[in-house]
């Protein structure tokens, strides 16, 4: 029995860390990675993995963490505060996705119960990947990140009203769905209250962790409550991740919710791969060579009936065309829930097997999908004309080659986001020369609207690049939000032989050693950037004299940009001027 536990671990992380490593090298998201290896290493593949209990349930602890840390970002005032997506578009999405995934199903020869299920299977996106894509894209706090989680948000609420339905049409239920429904919403309102009584004692009990200085009572303590939560809801008649998602919400609250997301977020990735491995073994590839066209055609509807109904509605109710369109794609995907659906509703013989089987693999192959259309979300939302109130700027090289026409030794600006405004604000008052490209719309318009001289274009395009002067430029500054599109930009530069300089805003540290590996002259984090603003005023009001803070402030950075990761000997301390006590 050890034995063969063993090798079942084995070959899990081998066979995880070899296809996750090689899918990254091409770019591609791990979730597609963890999901590829479950389908070579499964029942339906090399048979090395048997689909156990035990494996599904350590793949639903990973959901179970993963919608802990997002209740954590979804505090209740967060929640009234976004009422309008949550309740407003989530519902009219679920509720719009159901009736055109039932009325498809139906005409496809499912009967009307298995239709509802199908409906309803394929209206539910998987929280577990998008949240996790948008996280690793730092893409959740964006419009459309927020568009995208809210919906989720309610289509997670939204699942146990179908388990119910269900229950009912498999004729298992010992209750009519009417006085099912009832019992849930009680459960519901009582798991809450529970949770909101005891709100200012977990607050206690985190300071109490805090106290004892000790990394490992504090991670038992966090990991003991998120398991009582799943275990208290599930006795409720809840689903395990909804009690973890509404405690998460009660957690989110307290002032320990950032120290409480560091220490529970290893444990959730590497469970969390463990249950999109488990996602892969349901796959029989074998229905995708037997039933070819079906599954093709099962594909391009939902993607294309999903992205079109979220799109729609968020764009009918006022949010931008750009926005609505890649909270589309981000959504443009089944989830989980559907394949738990699909399978109760095959074992309760509410859907022919065939038409299950081809059901099930469009929902895994969409699964596999969606990492790309989130990855590449942006990019797809730029391709077609969204036609807002005001016509979108065509990225026409010619465009961009007219404003930067008369300009020599100036500063491309590659985004004029948040930080770009404020470069090109600097820029301004020195009388500068400068060209800023940017490739969303609303950031373009709000950047106009400052006065800020930006064109329209994707920076990390030679062509664009070349336009914008690139051979007479001085200097490029790269602001961009995506850091694969600041190492695309700087890999564009370096390989067209040039040595202009290159200065790359980024996230975190972690990115810097990349991007100076792909040939940025300067890396600035925005930890870094505060840090030294922040340290330059504390040196003010200790009154060191002006030129000393210069010195101490250019100093510091030049540590930083040799080391890579900031000061770490006694010497340089002592250099810059900060000792031990």
């Amino acid at each position: 029995m050890a034995e063969r536990l063993l090798f079942e671990v084995l070959v899990i992380v081998v066979a995880s860390f070899a296809v996750v490593t090689a899918l990254v090298h091409l770019r591609f998201s791990p979730v597609t990675g963890y999901l590829l290896t479950g389908v070579l290493i499964g029942p339906h593949g090399l048979e090395l993995l048997p689909d156990t209990e035990g494996i599904r349930f350590l793949g639903e602890l990973g959901v179970v963490l993963l919608m802990f840390i997002i209740g954590l970002e979804f505090s209740l005032p967060r929640m009234l505060a976004a009422r309008a997506v949550v309740f407003g578009l989530g519902s009219l999405q679920v509720a719009l996705t159901t009736l055109a995934g039932s009325a498809l199903a139906w005409f496809a020869g499912v009967g009307w119960a298995g239709s509802l299920l199908i409906g309803g299977a394929v209206a539910m996106s998987s929280t577990a990947i998008a949240a996790k894509q948008l996280s690793d894209q730092q893409e959740l706090n964006t419009q459309h990140g927020r568009l995208a989680l809210g919906i989720l948000l309610f289509q997670d609420l939204a699942t146990l009203p179908f388990l119910i339905l269900t229950d009912a049409m498999s004729g298992r239920g010992q209750a009519s769905p009417t006085l099912a429904a009832g019992r849930a919403a009680l459960a519901v309102v009582l798991f809450l209250a529970i949770a909101l009584l005891v709100r200012r004692t977990l607050g206690r009990m985190f300071e109490a962790l805090a106290r004892t200085r000790s990394a490992e009572v504090f991670l038992l303590g966090v990991l003991s409550l998120v398991l009582l939560a799943a275990f208290g809801a599930e006795e409720l008649g809840l689903s395990l991740p909804i009690g973890a998602f509404l405690v998460g919400m009660i957690t989110g609250e307290s002032d320990f919710r950032h120290q409480v997301e560091d220490e529970i977020r290893p444990f959730r990735d590497v469970l969390l791969g463990l249950f999109f491995l488990t996602v892969g073994m349901a796959v029989d590839p074998r229905t995708i060579l037997t039933h070819p066209l079906p599954v093709v055609a099962a594909l391009t509807s939902l993607v294309a009936l999903k992205a079109a109904i979220v799109f729609g509605a968020a764009w009918i109710v006022g949010w931008s065309a750009s926005s609505a369109l890649r909270g589309g794609l981000i959504l443009a995907h089944a989830g989980e829930f559907a394949l738990l659906l699909i399978t109760q509703a095959l074992a309760a013989a509410l859907v022919p097997a065939d038409m299950g089987q081809v059901v099930l693999v469009t929902v895994v192959l969409s699964m596999a999908l969606a990492p790309l259309l989130i990855q590449w979300n942006g990019i797809l939302a730029r391709l077609p004309d969204l036609g807002s109130s005001r016509p979108a700027p065509k990225p026409d090289e010619a465009v961009v080659a007219e404003a930067s026409g008369n300009l020599s030794g100036h500063v491309i600006l590659g985004g004029c986001g948040r930080v770009g405004c404020l470069v090109a604000t600097v820029l301004d008052i020195g009388g500068i020369p400068y060209v800023a490209i940017e490739h969303d719309i609303d950031r373009l318009r709000q950047a106009r609207a400052r006065g800020h001289h930006v064109v329209f274009g994707d920076a990390t395009r030679a062509a664009i690049l070349h336009a914008a002067g690139l051979e007479r430029a001085k200097v490029i500054v790269a602001t961009l939000d995506s850091l694969s599109g600041s190492e695309r930009l700087v890999h564009r530069v370096r390989h067209m032989g040039l040595t202009i300089p290159v200065l790359v805003r980024t996230h975190d540290m972690a990115s810097a050693k990349g991007l100076e590996e792909a040939g940025a002259t300067h890396v600035l984090p925005d930890s870094l950037a505060a840090g030294l603003g922040l340290s330059e005023h504390l040196l003010r009001v200790l009154g060191v004299a002006p030129q000393d803070i210069v010195d101490r402030i250019e100093h510091v950075r030049s540590v930083f940009d040799t080391a890579g990761n900031g000061p770490g000997s006694a010497q340089d301390q002592g250099r810059i001027g900060f000792h031990r006590q």
